[in-house]
């Protein structure tokens, strides 16, 4: 019985030997015929990763339009064949150039590529048609659809939107404070408030009422519905009352031994960690956008005269998400926006005292920014209140200072559709 059993098996064994050494001869004449195979298997340039390859009329393009503007001079591109790797050369001023990987090809028109297989005895010539949009899909453009009465330039503001209600506090040169409210973003009423020297930037609401440091430091806060301010008695210099998250008021502090996170829940504010010492507390903008369950403070602050990025989460933790190092410029009153997952800073004064124009954007959660061109303004601005129009899933911009003074304009942000006409290629 032994004997059979391992008859039977070394039989097994041989029949598969035999089947795999068949499949590799296979394979040894499928590679071999491969080498007479000119076809393009993959194309990868940097600024599209999806390109297709069409062998049946032998065009090479990529799905997706790229943003009208892209520059498509020099475009590092790769080219790649099947089990065998033809060579390949393209068209130029009329004469064929060799060409190999990474080679930096003009796209801005049609372009010719010859690919040679590798037995040399097989060639086919593609065009490759790298296409743009030729309407500007990803640009805002801004409308001004309201008005605002606010006559006197903003020293400092904050907006908020609490129970269906949008709320725009500001102060002006002289140290008032005015509350503009909205529920359509159309409609603005105006109250004068009660309280002097009020720095909105360092303000937050929390529960039902909103607290507001004054120039000196000092702390007051008043419920919602009848903004009548007092001063808040705290037993910690706090510096600056930065936003609320995780149902709670987040501010630093400092205990005269270094600066501090802290945060305010019912009681007093509590100490909750040491921030470190690269973090910097000059021209603080801060915003929060949802992440995940929860939500994300973020602060935008200049540091050797270049703007950084901070994050702080629900439980204190704070992270440096963009450095200082030139991504993001010096900037003064900038408007932050949070739109389709995109976080925005537009606008704003510049170290010299000029206003920018340019739009700075973040697709991570704030850990990489670029100059998103697309959505600059046509005139500088600053220190405007912002919400979003969710009933038409567009950004406002109330109010704010521009270089030939304050803007008393509600204007938003729409963006792009694509239209008919765009379907017309520039290629």
């Amino acid at each position: 019985m032994k004997h059979k059993l391992f008859a039977f098996i070394s039989l097994a064994v041989f029949s598969t030997s035999l089947t795999f050494m068949a499949c590799k001869d296979d394979e040894d004449q499928n590679e071999e015929k491969n080498l007479g195979d000119p076809r393009i298997r993959r194309m990868v340039i940097t600024s599209d990763p999806d390109i297709v390859i069409d062998d049946v009329n032998a065009i090479i393009f990529n799905y997706d339009s790229l943003d009208k503007g892209t520059d498509l001079t020099h475009i590092r591109t790769y080219i790649y064949g099947y089990i065998s790797q033809p060579t390949f050369k393209y068209k130029k001023d009329g004469e064929w150039v060799n060409f190999k990987n990474g080679t930096l090809l003009d796209l801005s028109d049609k372009l010719e590529i010859l690919s040679t297989s590798e037995d040399k005895s097989q060639q086919k010539k593609y065009t490759i048609d790298i296409r743009v949009h030729n309407y500007d899909v990803a640009a805002f453009t801004w409308q001004e659809f309201a008005t605002v009465n606010v006559s006197e330039p903003i020293s400092s503001q904050k907006s908020f939107t609490y129970k269906q209600t949008n709320y725009w506090f500001c102060s002006d040169n002289e140290g008032g404070s005015t509350l503009y409210t909205s529920t359509d973003l159309t409609t603005w009423e105006k109250k004068v408030l009660d309280i002097d020297n009020a720095d909105w930037s360092a303000s937050a609401i929390l529960n039902d009422s909103i607290y507001v440091q004054k120039n000196n430091g000092e702390i007051y806060s008043a419920h919602i519905n009848d903004l009548k301010f007092s001063k808040l008695s705290a037993s910690t210099e706090i510096e600056k009352i930065l936003f609320t998250i995780g149902e709670k008021m987040w501010a630093i502090g400092n205990d005269g031994k270094g600066k501090y996170l802290y945060s305010k829940g019912e009681g007093d504010f509590q100490k909750i960690s040491v921030l470190s010492d690269a973090f910097s507390t000059e021209n603080l903008t801060t915003f929060t956008s949802p992440s995940g369950y929860t939500s994300l403070g973020y602060i935008y602050a200049t540091q050797n005269g270049q703007g950084t990025i901070w994050s702080i989460d629900a439980k204190g933790k704070t992270c440096l998400l963009q450095k200082a190092d030139g991504t993001i410029p010096f900037l003064k009153y900038p408007n932050v926006f949070i739109y389709s997952g995109i976080l925005g800073i537009v606008g704003g004064e510049k170290e010299d005292g000029t206003y920018s124009t340019q739009c700075f954007s973040s697709k991570s959660g704030g850990i990489t920014w670029e100059h998103d061109w697309h959505k600059d303004l046509s005139s500088g601005l600053s220190n405007s209140g912002t919400f979003i129009f969710s009933k038409h899933g567009e950004i406002v911009f109330v109010g704010g200072n521009t270089p030939t003074g304050i803007s008393n304009k509600v204007r938003k942000a729409v963006l792009n559709k694509l239209i008919a006409d765009d379907l017309n290629y520039q290629n």
